[in-house]
């Protein structure tokens, strides 16, 4: 057994824990966020990102200002992600979900490791934070194999923004995404549980339609703007 946290919550294939810095120091937490591919759908690694940056995010963790915890390995109990809810507004009822993984996921659950710590923490916003809506931005096409995967947890496409997300002279669409408490609750209803299990999950999986629904509304979207702005050409 390597490093161990402390538990926040206990998964199939990983565990969520409290962060600290010996995710820093010791497991790289810093340099996950200088890896180009890491982030290349982030906006992450413009700059190097320094040991004490992670250190001052730490702090605002104890600040209470986002909700964050470590993806660990079962087998050795190392980090190997972070997961966490920020903008959250309680009036409004809703969190921005976002999750990085900088280690290598072979052998973890058939790599089912990070949709299980997404689905752990969308669990927490509802049922503990008492959370209406968890919303993400997803860049489009490029994630929209993940964006496809977060539909079996309930997430579902809300629009495009276009020309949302720019890396060097790259731009991108961003698909909007989110899971609402009512989808939530129907889901655990017949599944019993939001996260029914690996095997299950992987069943789930096969049954997604093979086109995810951010290209469906992609493509929507462009033949009714064809249609609509038709005086312009």
């Amino acid at each position: 057994m390597g490093h161990t946290y402390s538990r926040f919550y206990a998964g199939e294939s990983i565990d969520l824990c409290v962060p600290s810095e010996r995710a820093v120091l010791e497991d790289g937490w810093a340099d996950w966020l200088n890896d180009q591919e890491t982030c290349k759908y982030l906006d992450h690694g413009v700059f190097p990102n320094h040991a004490e940056n992670q250190i001052d995010f730490l702090e605002g963790l104890q600040k209470r200002e986002r909700f964050a915890l470590l993806i660990c390995a079962k087998d050795t109990g190392r980090a190997i992600g972070v997961i966490s809810l920020s903008a959250i507004d309680f009036r409004k009822s809703s969190a921005q979900i976002s999750l990085v993984v900088g280690k290598p996921l072979k052998g973890l659950a058939g790599g089912m490791a990070p949709l299980e710590a997404m689905a752990l923490v969308t669990r927490h916003g509802f049922e503990v934070m008492g959370l209406n809506r968890i919303w993400a931005g997803q860049v489009f096409p490029g994630l929209s194999a993940w964006n496809r995967l977060l539909e079996a947890i309930g997430y579902r496409t809300e629009g495009i923004l276009r020309d949302a997300f720019k890396r060097g002279h790259r731009r991108d669409n961003t698909a909007v995404i989110s899971c609402l408490y009512d989808n939530y609750q129907a889901i655990c209803v017949r599944r019993g549980a939001l996260w029914p299990g690996a095997q299950a999950m992987r069943d789930i999986i096969k049954s997604l339609p093979k086109v995810g629904f951010a290209q469906k509304v992609d493509d929507a979207i462009r033949a009714i703007e064809k249609e609509h702005f038709s005086f312009l050409e």
